[in-house]
């Protein structure tokens, strides 16, 4: 299997009539830097251009949510709790 390796997170959610979660589509992508030439008549310009590429895209039924969050808690211990804590400070602090 060749290795893939992802800095970047997209999510998309798709709920029912009542705003529950039916779906959600968790997006792989690897974002980097890349230099880039064009001619001109001045001359050759350099520039460092931002890429996006998509990795991969999952698609989690609910039941999924709730596994993919089941063993991220087993897997992490007691640091899944510090991490979602952290997370609910930064929403507070931003408002959310």
């Amino acid at each position: 299997m060749k290795p893939c390796f992802s800095n970047a997170f997209g999510l998309a959610r798709n709920a029912n009539q009542d705003g529950r979660t039916v779906e959600l589509q968790l997006d792989f992508l690897l974002r980097y830097m890349e230099g880039e030439s064009q001619i001109t008549k001045d001359g050759p310009i350099s520039a460092s251009v931002r890429k996006t590429e998509q990795v991969t895209s999952v698609l989690l039924t609910r039941d999924g949510v709730t596994a993919l969050i089941a063993l991220l808690r087993k897997t992490l211990g007691d640091e899944f709790d510090e991490i979602v804590s952290f997370c609910e400070a930064q929403d507070e602090l931003r408002g959310d």
